[in-house]
Formats: C-alpha cells, sequence, structure tokens
C-alpha cells in the first residue's frame, strides 16, 4: 500500500532523502560499506555510477529544456576523466578508511550530546573520552596511511601521463615520416589525436556514439534523429525509455526502478517490464522493483519483500510469496487483487496504515487485523523461518501459536493456481 516506506528504504540506499530527515538505526551494507554512514563525496563514486535509479514520472525526471542526447551524454563527460578515476581508484581504500573514522568521531560527538541532554540516562565520561582517544588516533593513522597513498598514486598517474604523451608523440612521427598526401597524413593525425585523448577522458564523439548505442538498446527508433530532439517530443513510453537509458549510460549493478509504469498506458507497461528484463539479463545486473501491482511481482521477481509501516513483514521467492504465504497482510493484499476466475468477493483491507511519526505499539498491522493474537497487540514481531529463503514477521508462527487457516478466497486462488502450473508442465512433458 501506498505509505508502506518503499520509495523512503530506496531513497535511503541512494542518498538522496530530504534534509529533514533522519537515520535513527539500521545499516545498508553495499561492498562492504555502510551506506548510512559514509559521506556525500563517497556517494558521489556510487551513486549512478554502481547504483542506477529510475523514478515513477518521467517527464519530471527530464529536463524540459535540454536535448535528450545532452542529457544521456552528460554524466559520462562530466565522470569520463580516466586519468582522474584512475588516480581515486588507487586512493579508495584509504579514503574510505578516512571518511569512514571521521564519520565515527562525528556520531560519536552527537552521542555525547544527546547524552547530555538526556539526563534519566547516566553518562560514563571516562569510556567516552577512551573511545574518542582511540579514534583520534586510528584518523591519525588514516591520514598518515592516505597521504602516503595519494603520493604513490600521483607517481603512477604522472607515469601514465608520460606513457601516453610518449605514445603519442611516436605516433604522430611515424604519421609525418610515412607516405602519402597531405590530407591522407592529417586524417591519420586526427584519428591519433582522438585515440591519444580517448586515453585520458571521454570524448564527445564517443559519448555520442555509447548514447546512440544504448538509445537503440532500449528500443527508441531513430536514435540519430532523436539524439537532438527535446523531451516534449517524445511520448510517455519513449520518455521512460530515454531514462532508462541515462540510468544505464554507466553500467550500474544494481537497478532501483521506482513504480516506473505507474505514469504509463497498459500496453506501454507491458513493453517496459519486458525491456527492464531483458536488460537485466544483457547487463548482468539486479533489479530492485517498487510496485502496488501484484501481477508485476509475478512476473518480473525472483525474490520478494512485502512491506508494512515501514517494514518488511514477509520476504521469500516469488512460489513462496504467491503459492505459500504465511502473513495475514500478504493474504490481505492476495485477496484484494481482482482475478477472472473468483467467484468470492474481493476484500477490501479496513483502515489505513499507521502514521510512522507515532508508531503504533506492538506488530504495525495488528488494529487491521483479523486474525491478530493479543501478544500482537503489546510486542513487535520477530521473522520466524519457514524455509532456508522464507521469513515472516508474525507470531501466527511462533509454536505455541492457534492454527490459522487463510482466507477461502486466497486458498482457492493457490488451488487454481498449482493446478494450472500442473496442468502446464505436464504439457511440456508430453511435447518432449
Amino acid at each position: 500500500e501506498s505509505g508502506s516506506g518503499k520509495s523512503v528504504t530506496n531513497k535511503t540506499i541512494m542518498g538522496i532523502l530530504p534534509k529533514s530527515a533522519r537515520i535513527e538505526s539500521g545499516s545498508i551494507l553495499y561492498e562492504g560499506e555502510d551506506l548510512t554512514k559514509i559521506s556525500e563525496d563517497e556517494f558521489h563514486n556510487i551513486r549512478g555510477n554502481k547504483i542506477g535509479m529510475i523514478f515513477q514520472d518521467p517527464l519530471s525526471s527530464l529536463n524540459p529544456i535540454m536535448k535528450i542526447g545532452k542529457q544521456i551524454t552528460e554524466e559520462m563527460i562530466i565522470n569520463g576523466n580516466h586519468l582522474k578515476n584512475y588516480y581515486s581508484s588507487l586512493i579508495s581504500e584509504e579514503f574510505i578508511a578516512y571518511k569512514n573514522d571521521l564519520r565515527l568521531k562525528q556520531l560519536l560527538e552527537a552521542e555525547r550530546k544527546a547524552a547530555k541532554k538526556d539526563k534519566s540516562k547516566p553518562f560514563d565520561a571516562s569510556s567516552f573520552a577512551k573511545r574518542k582517544e582511540e579514534l583520534c588516533q586510528k584518523i591519525k593513522e588514516d591520514k598518515i596511511a592516505l597521504a602516503q597513498k595519494k603520493k604513490e598514486a600521483r607517481a603512477l598517474v604522472s607515469e601514465k601521463k608520460k606513457d601516453i604523451a610518449s605514445r603519442h608523440i611516436g605516433a604522430v612521427k611515424k604519421i609525418l615520416s610515412g607516405q602519402g598526401s597531405l590530407k591522407e597524413k592529417y586524417d591519420a593525425f586526427l584519428l591519433e589525436h582522438r585515440r591519444a585523448l580517448g586515453e585520458k577522458r571521454v570524448t564527445h564523439k564517443e559519448a555520442k556514439e555509447r548514447a546512440l548505442k544504448i538509445m537503440a538498446e532500449v528500443g527508441i527508433p531513430d536514435p540519430e534523429r532523436r539524439f537532438y530532439q527535446y523531451p516534449f517530443e517524445f511520448s510517455g513510453g519513449m520518455r521512460q525509455r530515454i531514462v532508462i537509458a541515462i540510468a544505464l549510460i554507466s553500467e550500474p549493478d544494481i537497478l532501483i526502478c521506482d513504480e516506473p509504469t505507474t505514469a504509463l498506458d497498459v500496453t506501454i507497461q507491458a513493453q517496459i517490464l519486458e525491456l527492464i528484463n531483458k536488460l537485466k539479463k544483457d547487463h548482468d545486473m539486479s533489479v530492485i522493483f517498487i510496485t502496488h501491482d501484484l501481477g508485476v511481482v509475478a512476473n518480473m521477481a525472483d525474490r520478494v519483500a512485502v512491506m508494512y509501516a515501514g517494514k518488511i513483514c514477509e520476504y521469500g521467492t516469488e512460489k513462496e510469496i504467491f503459492f505459500d504465504p504465511r502473513h495475514p497482510y500478504t493474504w490481505a493484499l492476495l485477496a484484494s487483487v481482482p482475478d477472472i476466475d473468483s467467484k468470492e468477493k474481493l476484500e477490501a483491507i479496513p483502515g489505513t496504515p499507521p502514521d510512522m511519526i507515532y508508531p503504533p505499539e506492538g506488530d504495525a498491522f495488528a488494529l487491521r487485523n483479523r486474525f491478530a493474537l493479543g501478544v500482537d497487540f503489546k510486542y513487535e514481531p520477530p521473522f520466524f523461518q519457514i524455509s532456508p529463503t522464507h521469513f515472516v514477521a508474525s507470531w501466527l508462527e511462533y509454536q505455541d501459536a492457534p492454527e490459522v487457516i487463510p482466507p477461502k478466497i486466497v486458498t482457492e486462488r493457490i488451488r487454481r493456481a498449482l493446478k494450472d502450473e500442473e496442468a502446464l508442465n505436464h504439457e511440456k512433458r508430453k511435447r518432449k
């Protein structure tokens, strides 16, 4: 449902929360780093480059007064300094360690200030002083290690620059002393100049070639002409394809899709979903797909996380969530979806999600849950493991909980789906 915290969670992953937002607890681990603790400088290396994002409304994601081609190539040209990127990669480990320890010092100071304000809890000044001293020593060591690494990195970059220049001069001398007309020599010199420049940074020509290739890949017809057009000259579906092209230009490891088909009509939705599935396989990347539509989930997902009131309440493979749902909220979602074969009345979920500024005591879904137990109103349920890949946060899975049967509409749909799947598998075996 709206307000469950799907988009906020993914904005936290991207580091684009509003300034008024505050992360009180938890962590987001990516490549050994906690994304909730890293600096904005470090996020520049991750956001867009390693984790891309597609938003709901493509029109609000694009600059209306900038040509499409420039919007696609902009990121490549800005971040395409190969020598600068090489230098950053050489010092990244030491730089991250130094920045993380600086951040820990800031958090420690914030903890001290909070403890002084809260008189109800005792403040251990000696323990704080010891931790601060250890951290200051660690920062000092990090700073020395970073300075040494920067010195080594500068020497390596300088060596690389000299190597590029040496090869370029050698190639130019060879062109000038070779056979051929003046025009042929000039053309050869231009090619060599572009090659040498391309070793230092992404050129506008390279960026355009890459953009045209991506535009063709996402299904934009006549990319050469479309490259010079403005967003208003594209349909809704084509604008969303442009947004996908911008997200893919840096070859991210993870692509976050925040309801990318909501603002599109049904036929275009199907095309965009098919495109995302194809790109996922072609680019070997992970996709985090946010949606209200369970039909989309069934066609897109390998693993499913059902969210309610800012927390995941059930997590499992696509088959486990649809054929063996365990949380009452998952039952309620499945029971509220229209189905051609259903004869039962659709069940609406009573009430509205809670206001998370004042979170309720116990299980957040308890007030709307007709299967709620007394314990639900007092304590928040932990995760219970159903299988190695299936987890559910519901007291109904506790060993002493009474047995509860899911709503009839849900069990009937599962029975029909399993029957259809069995018939399909039987047909496949017959063909073989």
